[in-house]
């Protein structure tokens, strides 16, 4: 199981890697349709991989106080997004080989959904979050790659600069947020429709028997 960002502009030799030496065989594409439609694929587009294009909220602007932009998109995502139970079944009956989810900076609506996905198959909390956390090492480069493109780049001159930062305190307010309105992971998963036997296989895929 892999996150990343945007796919769009990679070169045909690391595609040919993350396919024949990484072995990926399904990609989850969390961006909006018109989103994947104008940015495009890559060059993947060539290899006979699984494509599925499960569409979660986008940010289209702040809808919280400074400080908490994130914490509510993270929040509105949990509650509010159809898409987001989907996509976690999606990844779980894909997941017997392995698979790959992104959207544009990889962080947000790919974070979030591993983040769930982490806590159904077992994952400590805290584990799940530092997990998250790991792409802030990595949002200057991110950053830079958003700025190449012409909607990306107009998104990051007028939206909320938090947007494009990788918080902790974000991440740890939706997980206190989960706790606190749903309790559990598998608790979440149960209001918003996912199987008792899907979250069973999601288990059965990621996790290796002790």
């Amino acid at each position: 199981m892999f996150r990343c960002d945007s796919l769009q502009d990679i070169t045909a030799a690391e595609a040919a890697v993350l396919v024949d030496e990484i072995g990926i065989r399904t990609v989850i594409d969390l961006r909006i349709g018109r989103e994947s439609i104008r940015e495009g694929r890559g060059p993947l587009v060539n290899h006979p991989i699984q494509y599925v294009n499960v569409p979660l909220i986008d940010v289209d602007g702040p809808k919280g106080p400074p400080g908490r932009v994130l914490l509510d998109f993270y929040i509105d995502h949990l509650d509010n997004d159809a898409n987001l139970p989907v996509a976690v079944q999606t990844l779980a009956h894909l997941a017997d080989r392995p698979v790959l989810a992104h959207c544009a900076a990889g962080k947000d609506r790919t974070g979030l959904l591993m983040l769930l996905v982490e806590l159904l198959a077992g994952v400590r909390p805290d584990e799940a979050e530092r997990d998250f956390m790991r792409t802030a090492d990595n949002m200057e480069r991110i950053r830079a790659r958003l700025r190449t493109w012409a909607h990306y780049a107009h998104n990051m001159e007028t939206l909320s600069p938090e947007i494009y930062e990788c918080e902790p305190h974000s991440v740890a307010g939706a997980l206190d947020h989960l706790v606190a309105k749903y309790g559990t992971a598998e608790a979440w998963a149960e209001a918003k429709g996912i199987p008792d036997t899907t979250v069973a296989l999601l288990r059965d895929r990621l996790v290796e028997p002790s």
